[in-house]
């Protein structure tokens, strides 16, 4: 794709009119490229058609992506308009921001939005110049673009933002110290400025991380999927406070409080926590503010014998528990007549799918089947979601009608 003839070509108040009724074209065929391109020979047909694309890749995720140019690999890193939008609410209370590692500008358009200087900062000479048209396409002027490596960033600022790019190469890096620019140049950032936050992959093992005494690691979900592991640090920070879940787009938090919660036997109910609260390791404090307890010391899921009304997680009526028995289990779809079946693993050796084949599934009734390691034991439970949530009342207010 030809960066520099496209943006030249969209300078022009007529020629970004032409590109936006391309955009309004609801299917183009190959013959419609064609004639085109024949057509109009002196315009960037073929990258205004290869953005148009892009565009309607991440509309899903980015309401403004028709505003947006990108690259190929910019559309695939771009963050979510809901996430970036979280990630501005980090700054705002400083004046002076910098974004390392600006890339497309999806969080810099959010963070920059009344500050009063902002620093954008990125490697990639092209993608540089795209940021530079889509910040001035959402009218932000308050923006200094540098061209450089993000660990040389020397300039005086209140805060920093940084996503490290995590597929140097092209070839996605987990370990925070093969990202670029690599997690120990990043921490040698502090030397300019103490409030810092950093995008992390959330498959990495946070564990090893050598952490100052002034961060939080927050546990960022999306509609119920984890997408990243924010460190915050100095001012950034939650106080007190380590490791810490938030569901979006509801901006539920949970806090760590080394909660201990009991073992029991299963009850009426489960609850599987929202994956953020799973990895921040905070199963046993969600167990305290439901009133729910463990099944198991090694399992995500919580049980208890009343409803509940929880944003926090998903809510199963348990209908039968049997120890696992592949027969016995064909037995049940059949006499239930289960044409619909989820299943949720724990600890189980095989797959989803190659243990899915073992079942013939037939019916109109559906099930989610739990295959859970219990102790040296595997054990089977069949439940139902409770998709509307109904609030249980441990008291009930008396209230008297009188005769009108």
């Amino acid at each position: 794709m030809n960066i520099d003839k496209l943006l030249e070509f969209l300078k022009d108040k007529n020629n970004r009119k032409f590109f936006k009724e391309l955009q309004e074209l609801k299917e183009i065929s190959i013959n419609d490229i064609q004639s085109l391109i024949s057509n109009n020979p002196e315009k960037p047909i073929k990258e205004m058609l290869s953005q148009i694309k892009l565009q309607k890749r991440n509309l899903n995720k980015l309401p403004i992506s028709n505003e947006l140019l990108f690259t190929e690999q910019g559309a695939q890193q771009a963050t979510s308009w809901k996430l970036a939008k979280y990630h501005a609410t980090k700054f705002k209370v400083f004046n002076k921001v910098a974004d390392l590692c600006c890339g497309i500008g999806v969080d810099l358009i959010n963070i920059a939005k009344g500050k009063e200087q902002v620093y954008a900062i990125d490697l990639d000479t092209d993608i540089l110049k795209i940021v530079k048209y889509n910040c001035k396409n959402q009218n932000l002027s308050n923006i200094k673009f540098i061209s450089g490596k993000a660990e040389e960033f020397n300039q005086q600022v209140d805060a920093i933002f940084i996503d490290p790019d995590r597929r140097p190469g092209s070839n996605r890096r987990i370990a925070p110290e093969e990202y670029s620019p690599p997690f120990s140049k990043i921490m040698e950032l502090r030397d300019i400025c103490q409030n810092i936050a950093v995008k992390l992959s959330p498959a990495i093992n946070y564990k090893r991380l050598n952490l100052p005494i002034d961060s939080t690691l927050e546990f960022v979900s999306e509609n119920g999927a984890l997408k990243e592991i924010l460190l915050c640090m100095g001012d950034l920070a939650t106080k007190n406070c380590e490791r810490k879940a938030v569901l979006l787009p509801t901006n539920l938090t949970l806090q760590n409080s080394n909660a201990k919660t009991k073992i029991t036997d299963i009850q009426q109910y489960l609850f599987e926590p929202d994956p953020a609260i799973i990895r921040a390791g905070l199963v046993q404090e969600m167990g305290n503010k439901i009133g729910y307890k463990l099944i198991d010391s090694k399992l995500a899921l919580l049980t208890g014998s009343h409803i509940l009304q929880s944003d926090f997680g998903k809510v199963f009526e348990v209908e039968e528990i049997m120890k696992f028995d592949l027969k016995k289990v064909r037995k049940y779809v059949r006499e239930n007549k289960i044409g619909e079946l989820i299943i949720k693993t724990r600890g189980f050796p095989e797959s989803v799918e190659k243990f899915r084949k073992k079942i013939k599934l037939k019916g109109n009734n559906s099930v989610v089947m739990f295959i859970l390691r219990k102790g040296d034991d595997h054990i089977i439970i069949f439940a139902q979601i409770l998709l509307i949530y109904i609030v249980f009342l441990t008291s009930l207010s008396r209230c008297s009608l009188k005769e009108g």
